[in-house]
């Protein structure tokens, strides 16, 4: 296994987790250590508590569940209060690639991916 660094600092939380070594995908190397924010989200807070929410987001490691897809995280760089990356997705019997920049505050996340922005609000445990 590589030598990993340290984790990005996202916001006001420092969480680091490494992915197993994994390929190289289109550049982004899928088993780099990635910046993550383990928890349940929602776009809409009076959904958190629905497990079925079509807008609910849930992060575990690199991994990133949402309604009907699974994606894990490759990290290209950023800065410190971002990160910019590929979602590598499986979801409705196909694969796609995401490349996403996330922020994070105490309140939640940002997801940015081609101009568009999708806010979560971090949901209660």
């Amino acid at each position: 296994m590589k030598k990993l660094s340290s984790a990005l600092l996202l916001g006001t939380f420092v969480l680091g987790a490494c992915v197993p070594d994994a390929e190289a995908e289109n550049g982004v190397e899928t088993g780099a250590p990635v910046a993550v924010i383990d928890g349940t989200y929602d776009q809409r807070r009076d959904q958190c508590s629905n497990v079925n929410s079509e807008t609910r987001l849930t992060i575990n490691g690199g991994t990133f569940q949402f309604y009907e897809s699974q994606c894990t995280f490759g990290r290209k760089g950023g800065q410190a209060s971002a990160s910019e990356g590929t979602l590598i997705c499986m979801g409705e019997g196909q694969r796609f690639n995401r490349d996403i920049t996330l922020n994070a505050d105490a309140d939640g996340l940002q997801i940015v991916e081609n101009d568009t922005a999708l806010n979560y609000t971090r949901c209660p445990n």
